[in-house]
């Protein structure tokens, strides 16, 4: 199984080249593509050697779509730039799509910050995760490449993206939460305090439910590539 692993970014020199080498110790065959949105540090530099870049001037749906056009492995893999994949990755994907009934799915999320509090997020999401079968982006979410093409890819959006092409996912096949986890930075969390992002996280999550556009949502939250 050959993974074509795709990563957004937008002015994230100071994380990229440690993403980027631990996926190239954790998976093997695989093929690296950086959709990043011209940013103005050295992003792009520190990928290069790495993966292939490409300057997308656009949102971050259309971004991943560039990118997973030119893509050529079997199975897409969308990481965050802030998120650590485990050890075992490849395999457990891999495990994963052994059912044919399985056309994609997501990691258990760990914060890389200690704390009961941190834990207690990350217990959440993982067990809403179980429950209803709804990933984040920075869960790494893979998905069968002819699924994902035949679905229609992501919507041209910066925000929700990731749980909008859920819905239209399902119709082709069963989503599968891994019992592996992503390590994920808590950068926000702490940047802007956990119970302000955390509530932001649900208002948004709640707002798209009930239907309100990505533009309207993105006019007051602005999302990090």
């Amino acid at each position: 199984m050959k993974l074509s692993v795709i990563v957004p970014t937008f002015n994230e020199e100071a994380l990229i080249a440690e993403t980027l080498r631990r996926v190239v110790a954790v998976l093997a065959p695989y093929e690296l593509i950086v959709a990043d949105g011209c940013s103005a540090d050295r992003t792009a530099e520190f990928a290069r050697p790495f993966a292939t870049v490409l300057a997308l001037k656009m949102t971050r749906g259309g971004a991943l779509n560039r990118a997973a056009a030119i893509a050529t492995g079997e199975v897409l893999l969308f990481l965050h730039a802030d998120t650590m994949l485990p050890m075992g990755a490849a395999a457990a994907i891999e495990a994963a799509l052994q059912h044919p009934e399985v056309i994609g799915g997501a990691f258990r999320l760990r914060f890389d910050h200690p704390g009961r509090l941190p834990a207690l997020v990350a217990r959440h999401v993982n067990f809403r995760s179980s429950l209803s079968n709804v990933f984040f982006g920075d869960q790494a979410m893979f998905v069968r490449r002819d699924v994902f093409v035949q679905a229609g890819g992501f919507k041209d959006w910066s925000v929700m993206e990731d749980m909008e092409i859920l819905a239209r996912l399902r119709p082709h096949g069963r989503l599968a939460l891994l019992d592996e986890a992503v390590v994920t930075s808590a950068r926000r969390h702490r940047e802007k305090g956990w119970v302000r992002t955390i509530g932001t996280i649900w208002i948004m999550t709640l707002l798209h439910t009930l239907g309100v556009s990505s533009h309207a949502l993105i006019r007051w939250y602005k999302p990090h590539r």
